[in-house]
């Protein structure tokens, strides 16, 4: 009797991408073992790291493929950073497990051990291979900055991530003239904008249109499939070669006075919930297809 590819799904279990991968999983009639943490409680984990055994509550974990995020849905419900910290805390110990398990299909398996992108290196690094860039500073430096909202229209980031990008502030002088820490600076540009996502050999294009700065705040957001630029796949192709990725997801927005597509990050394990059922599944299957479950 052949037994079924099983795939492992560990994070959070109200994370809408893993939701979204159990239900395809199911469809196409694919065993699931679900490692999650959240509503329904936290699993009871022992790895024993001489015997490279995991197991989740005395049963051992076997499985053919897996698929991990660090959940950050039960932060954004309590503000609780005890639930931040747990968070981070199963992922590291998971991945853990699944690096020292070379045998487990894995996306980004190479990538998985750097932690995350550096966002201004990421910059850097796609100015070199070609990518348009908006013109960027990262700075604390209050004069610079005021210097710079008087000079037209910016908007700013935090550099880790994990906010909305927000049109740059008229900052009052302070005593040292400093922000407590730096923050991305970026001229700002306009509605389209292109996420395109690399499942191993497979290229999805998605065309947003939002009228918000950071089409992520807006309820009203318009996106469709399209065809990905060939310029960009043989650009993106390298970078993502560079860095070890065969599943993620770039990010690009229009130059209002040249219509050029402007090169803003790469996300190494991108949400696409959304974006998988406007294009009625392809990700999940391509994400099925490349960890081996699916031909």
């Amino acid at each position: 009797m052949t037994i079924k590819p099983r795939l492992l799904l560990a994070g959070g279990d109200t994370d809408p991408q893993l939701v979204r991968l159990l239900k395809r999983a199911a469809l196409h009639d694919i065993p699931v073992h679900c490692l999650l943490t959240g509503q329904s409680g936290s699993p009871r984990l022992h790895w024993d790291i001489h015997q490279n055994r995991l197991l989740d509550d005395d049963k051992e974990v076997a499985v053919s493929a897996a698929f991990i995020r660090q959940d950050v849905f039960a932060y954004l419900k309590s503000n609780n950073a005890q639930d931040n910290s747990a968070a981070r805390e199963w992922f590291v110990s998971v991945s853990g497990w699944l690096l020292s398990s070379p045998d487990i299909a894995l996306c980004n398996r190479r990538f998985l051990p750097c932690g995350g992108v550096n966002k201004p290196y990421m910059l850097r690094l796609a100015l070199s291979m070609g990518f348009n860039v908006a013109d960027t500073y990262v700075s604390n430096d209050l004069f610079a900055l005021a210097q710079l909202h008087e000079q037209g229209e910016w908007v700013a980031k935090p550099v880790t991530g994990g906010a909305y990008c927000t049109p740059l502030a008229a900052h009052e002088i302070t005593g040292n003239n400093i922000l407590s820490y730096p923050q991305i600076v970026q001229r700002r540009l306009a509605s389209p904008e292109l996420r395109v996502f690399r499942i191993g050999n497979a290229w999805f294009g998605f065309l947003i249109q939002a009228e918000a700065l950071d089409y992520r705040s807006s309820s009203a957001t318009r996106m469709q499939v399209v065809d990905v630029p060939g310029d960009l796949v043989e650009k993106l192709v390298c970078l993502s070669d560079h860095l070890g990725l065969d599943f993620a997801a770039a990010d690009f927005k229009t130059d209002p006075h040249t219509g050029e597509w402007q090169f803003l990050e790469i996300n190494t394990n991108p949400m696409f919930a959304g974006f998988d059922q406007v294009a009625a599944g392809a990700l999940s299957d391509a994400l099925l297809k490349q960890l081996g479950l699916l031909l």
